[in-house]
Parts: C-alpha cells; structure tokens; sequence
C-alpha cells in the first residue's frame, strides 16, 4: 500500500499552485517548436568566454572567497557596487539597506512570508507578472487587481479598490509592482503616476514592492526615476537582479529597503540557504567593478533592440488589422489583445501549438478572471528568423479564423 502524501502536506501547502508559464516548457522545448514564450534571455547573448575567465582567475586567485560559505547578507563589496549605482541613478542607498538574494524571486518569497498573512488582500497590477501573485497566494494572501493603462496602475481604481477592501474589513497593506516595461505587458508606469500611488500609499500606509529586473534594457526615451527614488516614508521594498543583464544561472539578486526590514529578511535567509552563492557574487562584483556589466548591458540594448523592432514589423505585417499590440520602450514582452469574436486565447494557443509556435495565454496573469482575449509574446529568446517566420505562421491562422482570407488576398 502507498503513502497518501496529502495527508503528510501542511495545511498551507494548499496555496502553492504551479506556475502557467512553466507547465509549457516542456512543449516549447522542443527543437521545432519555435517559442515566443519564455521570458529568458537570449542565449545567443551570454557572454560565455569572459565569463569563464573571470571565474577562472577567481577559483585561482580568491578561492577563500569565492568557494566558501558567505555572510547571510551578502558581499560587503558587492553591496557596496550596488549602493554606489542605486545611489548614482538617484536613489539614497547604503550598504546596510541591501541584502543579497537568489534572485528577485527569492525576494518575493521571503517578502511574502514576512509581509502577507492568510486571506490578507495584497494589490496588484492586473495583468501582473504571475511569479508575484505565486509568492503571495502561497502564503494565503489574496491578490486584488488593479486595472491599468498605458501609463500603468489607476489611481482612481486604486483608492476604490482600497476603499471597497475597507468596507470589508480586508484592508490591505501592500502593493507589488513591475513598473519598468512590465512583465506581461511591456508598461511603463509614467513619473506622474508614480508620484500619485506614492500619495495614495502614504495616505493608506501601504508598503510598496517594486520589482525591477527590466529597467536597464530601456530602448527608447527614459526609464521615470524608481518608487525607491522618489519615496521620503521608507516604505518602499525594491528588488533588483544580475538575471536579464548579466546571466540568471549565477542566481544573484538583491533587496533596497529600510534596514529594520533588511534585518527581519535576514533571518528569514538563515532558515531558507543561509547565503547566496559565494561564487557568483564574486563574479557579480568583478564584473561590476571594472564596469564590464554596463557596458554589456549597452550591447544587449541594442541587441534587444533589433528584436523587438523585428517582431513589431512582422506583427503589423503578418496580423489582422482588428488585433492590437503595443511597443514596449524596453524589456522582453509585448502584450497582444485579439477581437472578442476570436477563440480565447488559451484555445488560440493550442492551435498554434499545433504549427509549432508558443505564447502565453493572458488569464494567468490576472488575480480573479479576465485576460481571455489577450497573451503575452516574448521577443527575447527566438532568433530574428525566427521571430519573423513564426508570426508569419501566426498571422495565417488568425486570417483562417478571420473567415480563412490569406495574406495574399488582402495585400500582404
């Protein structure tokens, strides 16, 4: 007779849901299967031979360091390099305000353990990148979506989200956020909106996580200045990563914030690894100080660039008029809304399964209903060609659904 594992769970185990995204990759590894899925780098853009030197000299020459165990809180140095750069682009950082992680993922986790207690609202963005709303419902929070433009959250439907929360007696305490060429949608949340949640915030006393993995890869315009920035309360927590500008295997990530929450994440670490890896924080800190991650960072803009430059070309070549899409000034997705008398887009997606071309359907991505017509496609990872032969692909099925015109037929 076989163990029946539910009875061994804890009962708070029953939060913890896969994630969408991740139950497609074993499709969309395949060889044929061209994916504008995963929101990966591109592994083209590695940059595999200095890495590997860089790593060499260290395993040679600080092996003390670099091999063995490390403080919960992270390098001193590094800390300091990311003080120095936070401070430079106008956020007032001290080291003892940083904390090393693996990755903002781990943040959002250790966040939502110290932060969110059960069938506690906790606002979002809606859509909002699904990895967040994870770490919040897995600690029993529930997320409460708050509807957006093209310059990001609402304020007004904010503070009525807030306000009918109140009345419930939910009242939340946090609002967690993308603002930088947002995962799913590419938004940028403008600086006059940034201003007006900070006041709703301060006014409701809610603390804001600000996620911000993309922000370097700006490709056009400015990136506004961060909450973190901006905020005078200390009650914003930010998240930033070496994932999208460097590499994501080193795992190496860090949270800004007031030293009093930096303390209770510390202890949350002690129980969850310890420390981050000595090893890649060490290749984090070389490449830094010799500004060698700027500069790369410069290359993969433009790079990125190109990327998104083509998928936006093909779409406006290869879709239906009648379907809508957006150019995001930076990041790796662009979100895509199709007519109401289209399938929904789950469905869509197993069509074009079928002809070997992935995306993500949009309902994962938000808390409590919707994004049935909508998905998000990722420029990053697939080749130029790529790109333009698997919107191709897509843009015949969606004619076939239009009433089966081909692209020859209206003039494409």
């Amino acid at each position: 007779m076989g163990i029946e594992w539910n009875s061994f769970f804890a009962e708070r185990t029953k939060y913890i849901t896969g994630s969408q995204i991740r139950q497609f990759f074993a499709l969309t590894e395949r060889p044929e299967v061209i994916s504008f899925a995963g929101g990966f780098p591109g592994n083209d853009f590695f940059p595999s031979e200095d890495i590997a030197q860089t790593l060499a000299q260290l395993v040679r020459e600080e092996s003390q360091q670099s091999l063995q165990y490390g403080p919960t809180e992270g390098s001193y140095e590094l800390r300091k390099l990311i003080a120095k750069k936070m401070t430079l682009e106008g956020a007032s950082c001290e080291v003892d305000n940083l904390m090393i992680i693996d990755g903002s993922q781990q943040g959002l986790d250790f966040l939502g353990r110290i932060l969110v207690n059960e069938e506690e609202p906790v606002l979002v963005e809606e859509p909002a990148y699904i990895g967040g709303m994870s770490a919040i419902k897995s600690y029993g929070g529930a997320a409460c979506g708050i509807e957006m433009d093209n310059e990001g959250p609402l304020p007004e439907k904010m503070i009525t989200r807030i306000k009918q929360l109140i009345s419930e007696g939910k009242k939340p305490k946090v609002f967690y956020t993308v603002p930088n060429f947002q995962n799913p949608t590419g938004t940028t949340t403008s600086l006059k909106r940034r201003l007006e949640i900070l006041k709703i915030a301060s006014h409701y006393n809610l603390l804001i996580i600000e996620d911000n993995p993309y922000g370097p890869l700006c490709y056009e315009g400015e990136v506004p200045p961060s909450y973190f920035s901006l905020d005078t309360e200390d009650r914003v927590i930010y998240l930033g990563s070496f994932s999208k500008i460097l590499i994501p295997g080193i795992r190496i990530g860090w949270i800004a914030a007031s030293k009093e929450l930096i303390e209770k994440v510390s202890m949350v670490k002690q129980t969850a690894d310890l420390c981050s890896s000595t090893l890649g924080q060490q290749l984090a800190c070389c490449l830094s100080r010799d500004s060698y991650i700027d500069m790369h960072t410069r290359k993969l803009t433009e790079l990125y660039r190109e990327k998104r430059d083509a998928m936006i070309k093909s779409m406006d070549r290869y879709f239906p008029p009648n379907i809508e899409y957006n150019k995001p000034k930076g990041g790796f997705f662009i979100w895509v809304t199709f007519p109401d008398h289209y399938p929904d887009s789950n469905k869509l997606l197993q069509l074009a399964l079928d002809k070997n071309v992935a995306f993500v359907h949009g309902e994962g991505f938000f808390s409590n209903g919707g994004g049935k017509k909508s998905a998000r496609f990722s420029f990053s990872q697939p080749s130029l060609e790529e790109i333009k032969k698997g919107i191709k692909i897509l843009g015949e099925l969606f004619y076939d659904i239009e009433g089966g015109s081909s692209l020859q037929a209206v003039g494409h």
